[in-house]
């Protein structure tokens, strides 16, 4: 399996001063790269101070340190959780807060060509109930021809989605009625016309591991018990037809192929393959599965490791181990590469 150093050692490093503390290799937040590895980017924070934080794209190739992207609108600054691109390279959505400084989340829609511009932010709902406390994520989906982003408001429990072309609202899961509820797990479809994601409610558990598939034009919300005791993830085929659940079940992870159109046994519910066991600790991961030219894959965390699984067969691709908790990874678009990155380096993994 081939590896390639996509940024140079410090690269990472923050450049403004840290009140009292020397310079130091920063907390990766998030990763993100384009189909051939041919833009990165990397979400860090100071491992003291996490108002500090930044954003930082890399190109392949590209002589020099990496461009460093405004983020921040008020002093305390902004944490990014999740970060996706569209539209090939063109475009870069971002979702940040859920920090003491930040307590309301926000999302942002950056445009990447010709120059680095932020085309619209918008920011999500305060905690509807105290117990839930502040808003640390927007799990982020984009639809594959880039003008559909959407994401689960964990504040609320409700999922959102917005036109990129201008962030105008799609969906609007927190008006009444209905109330769409979600948690974090969500996919688009190739156009924009499904959603997909965990089933949620305030206080309670979505019974059976349910999902749900919502059509915004019509309203239109379909509930397929998975049997899964936890939904990871989820992704659409290409064509949209079929629709893959990645969870845990009975301690071990596994992989349900849902018919989109109910056409399987009259419950949608299809093939299912089980992957490896998973520790305690990593039963309740959230990730995001891509459907490439090669299939369905996705990668999983199991303690230090992370296993990118060929979720239609069942079979282990590659793993990566000894990794910290200041380490993030996700797949490219297509599913051929895994990026890691840390502090000190970031690392895509040819995975064919």
């Amino acid at each position: 399996m081939a590896v390639r150093q996509l940024c140079a050692p410090g690269d990472l490093d923050l450049r403004r001063p840290l009140p009292g503390r020397p310079a130091a290799a920063q907390r990766v937040t998030a990763v993100a790269a384009t189909a051939g590895l041919s833009r990165i980017a990397v979400a860090t924070a100071a491992p003291w101070f996490p108002g500090l934080a930044e954003l930082l794209l890399c190109r392949a190739g590209e002589v020099g340190p990496p461009r460093r992207v405004p983020l921040a609108r008020r002093p305390q600054g902004a944490v990014v959780r999740d970060l996706l691109f569209s539209s090939g390279e063109a475009a870069l959505t971002v979702s940040l807060g859920g920090t003491e400084e930040q307590q309301i989340g926000q999302i942002a829609h950056f445009a990447l060509e010709p120059e680095i511009s932020e085309r619209w932010r918008r920011s999500l709902s305060r905690p509807v109930y105290g117990g839930f406390g502040e808003s640390d994520a927007l799990r982020l989906a984009v639809s594959q021809d880039g003008r559909t982003v959407a994401g689960c408001d964990q504040s609320s429990r409700s999922v959102l989605a917005w036109s990129a072309v201008d962030g105008g609202r799609l969906v609007d899961g927190a008006a009444e009625p209905p109330r769409v509820g979600g948690s974090e797990a969500i996919a688009v479809d190739a156009d924009g016309s499904r959603l997909a994601f965990r089933l949620c409610r305030p206080y309670e558990r979505a019974p059976d591991g349910g999902i749900a598939v919502l059509t915004p034009a019509s309203g239109e919300l379909a509930v397929v018990p998975t049997g899964l005791d936890w939904c990871a993830g989820l992704a659409f085929a290409p064509d949209g037809g079929t629709l893959v659940v990645l969870g845990v079940v009975a301690g071990a992870a596994e992989a349900v192929f849902v018919a989109v159109d109910g056409t399987v046994d009259g419950t949608g519910v299809g093939a299912r393959r089980r992957l490896g066991p998973l520790p305690g600790e990593a039963s309740q991961q959230t990730l995001r599965p891509v459907w490439g030219p090669d299939g369905p894959r996705a990668a999983v965390r199991a303690g230090r490791t992370v296993t990118v699984w060929q979720l239609d067969t069942g079979e282990p691709l590659c793993s990566v181990s000894d990794l910290g908790r200041s380490t993030a990874w996700s797949l490219t678009p297509d599913g051929r590469a895994l990026v890691v990155a840390t502090p000190a380096e970031v690392r895509g993994h040819d995975l064919g």
